[in-house]
């Protein structure tokens, strides 16, 4: 077996493999005579099927899976004898395997990087410390809190940071655009959800309150149809709910566990 490897980058190989002729045929060779023996065939006792026969009959399907096993086999042979270590598994170029002509693969792989272990006491390794202070536990505990929170109906003016349920009603140059009315409609006041006035518009409402707000769509509003279009919307305010923080109790430390 012949082997020669180039480097066709800075970790890549290929490696071209020579299986000689006379190292398949004996394999061949070997295998068609076990099949005399076994193989069955009309017209012959068990055993006494000529050779020739079975080459005839076999020698194409019993060359093929030589050749198959000695590419797998003579590839780590290959890879053992030049030392390489592949990172992963080969590409097998398309095989030359001619009756006559022996075995010619090549295989292309990436190997494993060489480097140079520095000893251990000449190692410098730098460790991050993390300073925790007071008041990062204490937002964190409110951001806890903020993520459990839940919201309760109150009779009073709505406030940044509360939920209303409103009706509500837009429109473009007196028609009602596409997507521009709701029902039960539940806004966070001051989370950004809709165009700019809106939510600020509803701070200070009341449930059973109408108001109307006098708008405009952004110039670079997704919709390019409504993009710095002038719009009115007419709302109706039905309840207004004001975010409720659980308790800093022993239930609350179990849950944020």
């Amino acid at each position: 077996m012949q082997v020669s490897v180039e480097s066709s980058g800075t970790l890549e190989r290929t490696m071209k493999v020579e299986v000689p002729e006379e190292r398949i045929a004996s394999e061949v060779a070997n295998r068609l005579k076990s099949l005399t023996k076994t193989t069955k065939i009309q017209g012959f006792r068990p055993g006494k099927v000529p050779l020739k026969l079975i080459q005839k009959r076999y020698g194409v399907g019993v060359r093929q899976e030589v050749v198959g096993e000695l590419v797998q086999n003579t590839y780590y042979d290959a890879i053992t004898q030049e030392k390489l270590r592949p990172a992963g598994q080969p590409v097998i170029d398309p095989l030359e395997a001619e009756p006559g002509q022996g075995l010619v693969y090549t295989a292309t792989f990436e190997v494993m990087p060489e480097f140079e272990l520095v000893p251990v006491e000449e190692l410098e390794i730098e460790k991050p410390l993390c300073e925790i202070k007071d008041e990062d536990v204490d937002k964190m505990i409110e951001t806890l809190r903020r993520q459990r929170q839940q919201f309760e109906v109150v009779e009073r003016a709505a406030a940044s940071g509360d939920k209303v349920k409103i009706d509500f009603t837009g429109k473009i140059d007196g028609d009602v655009f596409e997507g521009g009315e709701a029902s039960d409609f539940e806004l966070e006041l001051g989370s950004g959800s809709f165009i700019p006035g809106f939510e600020d518009g509803l701070i200070g409402s009341k449930a059973g309150d109408e108001v109307k707000l006098n708008l405009s769509f952004p110039d670079d509003y997704q919709k390019e149809a409504f993009a710095g279009k002038a719009v009115e919307f007419l709302v109706s305010v039905h309840e207004v709910k004001a975010a409720v923080l659980p308790a800093l109790d022993d239930a609350f430390s179990r849950i944020s566990v």
